[in-house]
């Protein structure tokens, strides 16, 4: 019955291999790896060792010329056990403290992408886990009013809420002057929970007519979530071997989809912080022959991923140490424009 885990000269066998098809993205002999090997085996040994691996499906024969690869199964075995070096020199040029958020994103990823040749996403929370920094009301012609909210992050959100009645300027902008005095740096969800549970005694004691306008609110912080973003997307094209049209279709469907690193990581295993998802593990078709690595970040309520796309045989270790990089980066730039919400009265 194969087993799970080879014996231990067997996995030291295999981790050559591994490495050796890393480096050259080639299979290789029982005769060649004899030839590399720092084991003292014989090519005989190697061979007998390689058969075995084989048969427990650590390695295959099918579609190379001559030798053996390692298969997804062995991939997993040897991702396991790596461990990010968490070297902060893996970025030459970090963004600044006062760069925008949407600014430093946008260099980590590139330069994520440029670094380990993948293609790098992130995905972001929910849009009510951001975090506000002003609100504006604004009456528009007929019967409407224009909600405009600003995050911490920088983000900026619009729409026009139809309302049964019009609001005074006057009424709105005490109403703005309410929610960014108690509820800057609060969670849009923590300022929704709060309207839905009703209007507070101390608005409506001040100014009675404030009643409609706050139900209005239980609109006003309902927004989509944030899109998900993506770099090097041109990379797919580099990621799929050979240029079947059918394969390269489905790679970029995998890409244009937002829930690709929550969904892609959900069956993947734990490594040293990060999440690996190899082929058929990621539940997407057309990624057969690829990996897709992820990490957590953010500070607080607010926590998104990021993670890297590319072919099965990558460079793991140099990979998983930039996304740990990455992440750290993205974390800092996140806790730092997220100071602590002011106490409610």
């Amino acid at each position: 019955m194969p087993r799970n885990t080879p014996i231990e000269r067997e996995l030291a066998i295999l981790e050559e291999i591994i490495q050796y098809y890393l480096e050259h993205h080639e299979a290789i002999s029982a005769r060649t790896l004899a030839k590399i090997s720092r084991l003292a085996l014989s090519p005989t040994t190697i061979r007998n060792l390689m058969e075995d691996l084989s048969a427990e499906g650590f390695l295959t024969s099918e579609g190379v010329p001559r030798g053996r690869v390692p298969t997804q199964k062995a991939f997993g075995i040897y991702v396991t056990s790596l461990h990010p070096s968490h070297q902060a020199s893996a970025f030459r040029t970090p963004p600044g403290q006062n760069t925008p958020f949407d600014e430093a994103l946008d260099q980590i990823g590139a330069e994520l992408a440029r670094q380990t040749g993948c293609v790098t996403l992130a995905a972001f929370p929910a849009a009510d886990a951001y975090a506000l920094d002003w609100v504006h009301f604004g009456a528009v012609p007929g019967s409407g009013v224009l909600v405009a909210v600003h995050t911490l992050l920088g983000n900026l959100w619009c729409k026009v809420l139809e309302t049964p009645a019009s609001f005074p300027e006057e009424l709105l902008r005490e109403l703005v002057r309410f929610i960014d005095e108690r509820y800057r740096g609060a969670p849009l969800r923590r300022i929704r929970r709060d309207v839905m549970a009703g209007e507070p005694k101390e608005i409506l004691d001040r100014m009675p007519s404030l009643g409609a306008a706050f139900r209005m609110l239980r609109k006003a912080f309902e927004w989509d979530p944030p899109a998900q973003r993506v770099w090097g997307q041109e990379l797919v094209f580099q990621i799929q071997v050979g240029q079947e049209a059918r394969r390269l279709y489905l790679l970029q469907q995998a890409v244009a989809d937002p829930d690709l690193l929550q969904r892609g990581l959900g069956l993947g295993r734990d490594v040293d912080g990060a999440r690996v998802a190899l082929g058929t593990e990621t539940g997407y078709e057309g990624l057969e022959d690829s990996a897709l690595i992820g990490h957590a970040f953010g500070a607080g309520e607010w926590e998104g991923v990021l993670g890297v796309l590319g072919p099965m045989r990558m460079n793991y270790s140099r990979v998983l140490d930039g996304v740990t990089h990455a992440s750290q980066l993205l974390s800092a730039a996140v806790a730092a424009r997220q100071p602590p919400m002011r106490a409610s009265g």
